[in-house]
C-alpha cells in the first residue's frame, strides 16, 4: 500500500454537477428505503471517473498496489454507502451521504471489494457519525491508503504475506493491519507468489549491489566492481518508484537490509 495524494476534485465539471444534484437528491429522500433506490439507479455514475481515479495510483490497486492479479478495478466507497456493518456483523446504517462524493472513492480490485462488502468496524466505543458529520470523530479499523499515516503500518515478507511494519507496537494499530489484511483479502495467493517473486529479484539486487560495493572498498582500482554496484543500486532505485508495481514490497526488502546507503534511496 502506498499513500495516494487524493485531494482535489475531478476535473470534469459535469460529473461533479451530476454528483451534487445526486446528492441533492439523497439528503432530501424521506427514508431508508428511498435512499437505497436512487443510489442503486445511479449506480454507474461512480464509475464514470474511474479513469480518473486510476491515474492518482498509476494504473495500480489502491489497497494491494497491484495491476493485474487482483482482478478487474471496482471504484470502491471507503465508507459504505447503503450499510455499515462492525467487525462481528451487526449493521449501521450506511454513509448515503458519501455515495456520491469523490472523496469517498476508492480502486480497489475486486477480489478485495468483494470480501470487504459493507464491512467498515471502527475502534470499540467510538460513535458513528451522524449524516454529515465530523468523520474526523471516527476511528476506523480498515486501513486507508489516503490516509497519509495507514500505509506506513503494513509491510510484507519474503514469504509475500502483508504484515504489520517492524515498527509497529500498539495494539490498536496492529489490529488494524491484521482486520485489514483480512477482509482486503491482501492475502490472495496469486497476489502473495507476485510479492514474493519482487522480493526475490530485489533481495538479489541488494546482495549483489553488497558484493560489489565489497569489492570495490578492497580494491579501489576494480572499476568494474564499482560500475556493477551502482548499477544495482540504479535497478533498486527504479523497483521502488511509486508508479511501479508492488512498490511497497520492494520498500520492505529495501529496509530490512539495514545497509544506510540503500535505505536512503527510499
Amino acid at each position: 500500500m502506498r499513500h495516494i495524494v487524493h485531494r482535489h476534485a475531478p476535473d470534469d465539471a459535469a460529473w461533479i454537477a451530476k454528483a451534487t444534484q445526486i446528492l441533492a437528491q439523497l439528503g432530501a429522500a424521506p427514508d431508508a428505503a428511498t435512499r437505497n433506490a436512487i443510489i442503486k439507479t445511479n449506480k454507474a455514475v461512480c464509475g464514470e471517473i474511474k479513469q480518473w481515479l486510476l491515474s492518482l495510483s498509476h494504473q495500480k490497486c489502491w489497497f494491494s498496489e497491484a495491476k493485474d492479479c487482483f482482478s478487474h478495478w471496482d471504484v470502491e466507497h471507503y465508507r459504505p454507502k447503503k450499510s455499515a456493518r462492525d467487525a462481528d456483523g451487526t449493521e449501521h446504517e450506511g454513509y448515503w451521504w458519501l455515495a456520491f462524493d469523490w472523496h469517498n472513492l476508492r480502486i480497489c480490485g475486486n477480489v478485495g471489494n468483494r470480501k470487504k462488502s459493507t464491512y467498515f468496524p471502527l475502534r470499540v466505543g467510538c460513535p458513528r457519525c451522524a449524516p454529515h458529520g465530523d468523520l474526523r470523530h471516527e476511528d476506523p479499523q480498515l486501513l486507508d491508503p489516503v490516509d497519509p499515516q495507514d500505509p506506513a503500518l503494513i509491510s510484507f515478507n519474503l514469504e509475500g504475506r502483508a504484515i504489520p511494519a517492524p515498527d509497529v507496537t500498539d495494539g490498536w494499530e496492529k489490529s488494524r493491519v491484521e482486520y485489514s489484511v483480512e477482509r482486503y483479502n491482501l492475502d490472495f495467493p496469486p497476489l502473495m507468489d507476485k510479492r514474493k517473486a519482487v522480493w526475490a529479484n530485489c533481495w538479489d539486487q541488494i546482495q549483489q549491489y553488497l558484493k560489489d560495493l565489497h569489492l570495490y572498498h578492497t580494491d579501489k582500482t576494480n572499476g568494474i566492481a564499482r560500475d556493477r554496484y551502482k548499477q544495482a543500486m540504479l535497478a533498486l532505485r527504479a523497483m521502488v518508484r511509486e508508479d511501479k508495481e508492488l512498490s511497497a514490497v520492494a520498500r520492505a526488502c529495501v529496509l530490512s537490509s539495514g545497509d544506510r546507503r540503500l535505505i536512503g534511496i527510499l
